[in-house]
């Protein structure tokens, strides 16, 4: 049996069939769960942000012009959803003063982080991406553990390709000052 496309689907709702959303939520369930948990960190929160976005999805749906491919637009609206979510619980984010890491404090933080086992490097990545902001963690997740190009993530995030770089620059660097930050205080780091 051939497998329909997602604008066949659409294409169906469209005509009168909502029953034919269906499968693009069984198709899209998962990967919406999971942006959304990237963004919320709530388990309750992911999901309703994802059955939303699936809501929105359906009701916009006659916007979908084709123009990128409906997942990039689909995730667009599970990104926005899920922001939204955490801006509308006020959710206290630990926010990074001004300190800016030197380049012996950069290369003491690298050096520490080749030398961790991946178990306790993983343990230490996850806890400085809990400390940046939701839109950077999610810029992160999106590009080197979703495996986005630039291209898909500013439609995603309704930014340039240019914005997208220069947000993934910094974001790279906040990181890198969270994790010396983790390492300093757990005594990884000697001065």
């Amino acid at each position: 049996m051939e497998a329909k496309t997602d604008a066949y689907y659409i294409a169906e709702v469209l005509g009168g069939n909502p029953e034919a959303f269906s499968p693009i939520v069984e198709k899209y369930r998962q990967l919406a769960f999971s942006l959304s948990m990237k963004i919320t960190r709530n388990r309750e929160d992911a999901e309703e942000a994802a059955q939303d976005a699936f809501v929105k999805a359906y009701r916009s749906l006659e916007s979908f012009k084709g123009g990128a491919a409906f997942k990039t637009w689909f995730f667009r609206i599970v990104y926005t959803t899920a922001i939204s979510k955490v801006r509308s619980a006020n959710k206290n984010m630990v926010s990074l003063n001004e300190y800016k890491l030197s380049d012996s404090d950069l290369l003491d933080t690298e050096n520490a982080i080749g030398q961790m086992d991946a178990e306790e490097r993983s343990l230490q990545l996850h806890k400085a991406m809990e400390m940046l902001a939701p839109d950077e963690s999610a810029i992160l997740n999106l590009y080197y553990f979703d495996d986005l190009p630039v291209e898909e993530i500013a439609t995603i995030m309704d930014l340039t390709a240019s914005n997208v770089k220069v947000k993934l620059f910094r974001t790279r660097k906040k990181l890198y000052e969270q994790l010396h930050g983790l390492l300093k205080s757990a005594n990884v780091l000697v001065y």
